[in-house]
């Protein structure tokens, strides 16, 4: 309900004829509203059986790097960060070391994380990234 009041105070409060554009657009950023101020939301389940290692990586980069890497299995969409999903499969793959260079030291856009995570942490979040699944297998015949 307390979210509700929010969307209301956010709709009243933009000019006449800017309210018009909340049928569209609240409708379809409350699910990302809500699930991102819903209790547990920082971080999704490694799953079941996951080592610790796994798990500390999946909260870290769920807290920190799932902002930008956000891509789905399958998403070749050529702007944005790159999906991370099977990163470390197929002809593309990039190596342990590449991958804890590119965390440390930063690359392109993406901010060097050397001083905020410690090696352990970034030792993590890459099992982590090592158990992230490649695209789904295709249903067409």
């Amino acid at each position: 309900m307390q979210i509700l009041k929010q969307i209301s105070w956010l709709r009243n409060s933009f000019p006449s004829p800017l309210r018009r554009l909340h049928w569209v657009a609240i409708p379809a950023l409350a699910p990302f509203v809500i699930g991102a101020l819903s209790p547990g939301a920082a971080a999704a389940p490694a799953g079941r059986g996951a080592s610790p290692r796994v798990t500390r990586g999946d909260a870290i980069f769920h807290q920190r790097c799932v902002v930008c890497h956000n891509k789905q299995p399958g998403d070749t969409t050529p702007f944005g960060p790159p999906n991370l999903h099977g990163i470390f499969k197929g002809p593309s793959a990039i190596t342990t070391k590449q991958a804890e260079g590119i965390i440390t030291n930063g690359k392109g856009t993406m901010p060097a994380w050397g001083k905020i995570l410690t090696p352990a942490d970034i030792e993590d979040v890459i099992a982590y990234l090592k158990t992230l699944p490649t695209a789904p297998p295709s249903t067409t015949p």
